[in-house]
Parts: structure tokens; sequence; C-alpha cells
């Protein structure tokens, strides 16, 4: 029962993770429907479940490598894009085949996966505070310039504020959201940290559930909202999950689950503070001199073939690397 409570307090610590990543970061406000508590909640629950299956293919295929972690968070960006809500399939506002890239390659697996569950744990792990603060500020002024966006289709609150020459109240409300989420976030790597993993392999019973119920949402969830799911999403998985295969079989280290296992001093989670620091004080330039720029669409242009190429390349090198090592135990 112990290795199980390890696994849900780790698998929820990764969802919030990500959740930070993936969704509060993208949404830039809390001006906006469903940011209740209650709504923040939720939204933090259902990234967790979807934070278990990646975990278990980090555990599977013994993930350690830069290369392979890329492959695995496009595992979970397909998951969730390509599975759960069917983005990956084309919208009005991504249309397919960029919805490909976009958002699983272009935003979860480099932002979600690799910097923020991969790198920052690691590098708090190893203490390299200058680096923390380096990487943070960068994704610091990403955040902040990323949400400058929302001003051009701004929801109705902000709107309002907006209209009414209230940009102190915007401010305020920006940085609110900034400060207090990246303070839950600070707690999500410390708690993480503090449970000291060793192991993460899910019973049977677990593999089982999870199995079932994920048959059955693709069947009767997934399908029906977007039939392309049935060619499409094995053609993106089957690749990823090959390539993995081959990383399996020659990582010998322990995977990055349970890697970074070294004591964390407590000033390093202070230098992730510079994530909100950061990104308010670009949101007050911006709002000092009403710039309004569609950084979305830059973001949208030049990471979304760059995930694709980084896909490309992270199966290039887990194929190529098992196919040596079968080779050289051949001759």
């Amino acid at each position: 029962m112990k290795r199980f409570w390890e696994r849900l307090v780790v698998t929820f610590c990764s969802g919030y993770v990500i959740v930070f990543f993936g969704e509060f970061v993208f949404w830039a406000t809390p001006d906006r429907e469903g940011m209740s508590a209650g709504g923040l909640i939720g939204v933090w629950l259902m990234y967790s479940v979807m934070a278990y299956p990646f975990l278990c293919v980090v555990s599977y295929f013994r993930v350690r490598d830069p290369w392979a972690v890329f492959l695995a968070g496009a595992f979970y960006g397909w998951f969730e894009e390509g599975l759960v809500v069917q983005t990956t399939y084309g919208g009005p506002d991504t249309p397919f085949p960029m919805s490909l890239s976009f958002t699983a390659l272009a935003w979860h697996a480099p932002l979600d996966i690799w910097i923020g569950w991969y790198l920052l744990r690691r590098l708090l792990a190893e203490n390299h505070r200058w680096k923390i603060f380096a990487w943070a500020s960068g994704v610091g002024f990403f955040y902040g310039l990323w949400a400058v966006f929302w001003w051009n289709e701004p929801p109705e609150p902000m709107k309002a504020l907006l209209d009414a020459g209230r940009k102190d109240l915007v401010l305020l409300h920006f940085a609110g959201f900034a400060f207090g989420t990246t303070a839950l976030l600070v707690l999500a790597y410390a708690v993480y940290q503090r449970v000291q993993i060793t192991e993460f392999q899910p019973s049977k019973v677990e593999l089982g559930l999870f199995g079932v119920l994920t048959v059955l949402y693709f069947a009767f969830v997934t399908v029906p909202a977007a039939p392309k799911a049935l060619w499409i999403l094995p053609l993106l998985l089957g690749p990823t999950l090959w390539a993995l295969f081959h990383n399996r079989r020659v990582e010998t280290r322990p995977n990055v689950l349970v890697a970074f296992s070294g004591r964390v001093a407590p000033v390093n989670y202070l230098f992730l503070f510079a994530i909100p620091a950061v990104a308010v004080a670009v949101y007050f330039l911006a709002l000092a001199l009403d710039l309004r720029l569609s950084t979305n669409l830059v973001v949208y242009y030049v990471a979304t073939p760059v995930g694709a190429l980084l896909w490309l390349t992270s199966l290039v090198v887990c194929v190529r690397r098992g196919w040596l090592d079968q080779r050289r135990w051949v001759k």
C-alpha cells in the first residue's frame, strides 16, 4: 500500500506541474469562465488522471535522456489532445494537419513535459540555482509575451476592465494569478521531491482498470466526436511507442521518474518565482505601451514546425540507438 500512495502522490504532483505549464500559462488570466477554486481543482484532477499513463510510459520504457523525454511528452500530448479532447484532428483555430503538432508537440511536449516536468525538476535536484533562475526567467518571458495576445480577444471580465481603462486591475489580476499558481507549483515540486520515490510500477489491477476505461472512452467519446481518430491516433502513437521500445532496450540508467532524488536546498525553490516576476514585468511594460500584439500567431507559426521537427529527430535518435546496440551484440 505504501507504493500505491507514493504513486498517487507523484501522480497528483505531476498533474499539477503539467496543468500549470499546459493550461495556467496558456490561459494566462483569472478573468475567464471556470476560474473559480472549484474549477481549477477540477482541471488539476483531470490533468492528474492524464498524467498517470504518461508516468507509466516513462517507467516502462526507461525514459531518461532528453530525446526519450520528448517522445514521452509527445505521447502525453496526443493522449490529451488526440484522445481526451480531440483537437489533434483540426478545428477552426488550428486546421488539419497543423493540428497534429499544435498543441501536442508545439506546447505540451516541450513546455509541460520537457521543461516543466523534466528539466526544472532535474535542476532543482542537482542544485543548479542559477540555471533554475535562467530557465525560470525564460519561461516567465514567454509567459508574459503569450499573455499579451489575450487583450486582442479578451474574455468578458477582462474586456470590461480594458474598456473602462482599468489597466491597473488587469495587471493586478494577472500578477495574483501568476504568483498564486506558481506558489502551488513550488509546493508540487517540493512534495514530489519529499516522497523520494524509488519505483513506479502500477499493479495489474490498476493498469487493467485504466486500460479498459481508456478503450471505452476512445470507442464511445473520441471516435464519435472525431472519426479520424481511428487511423490518425495509431499513426501518431505507434511510431512514438516503437521508438521508445528501442530506448527501453538500451537504457540501463534509472528513469527520470526516480532519478532526481537528491536533497533540494530550500532556497532553490525561491528561484522559481522568477517565472511570475518576469511575466508580470513583461505584462506591465506591454500594458504601459498599449501593445496589442498577436503573440499567439508567433508562437503558433514557430513552435508548430519546430515541435514536429523535434519529434522526428527524437524518433531517429532513439531508433538509431537501438539499432546500433543490436548490431553491436550481433557482431
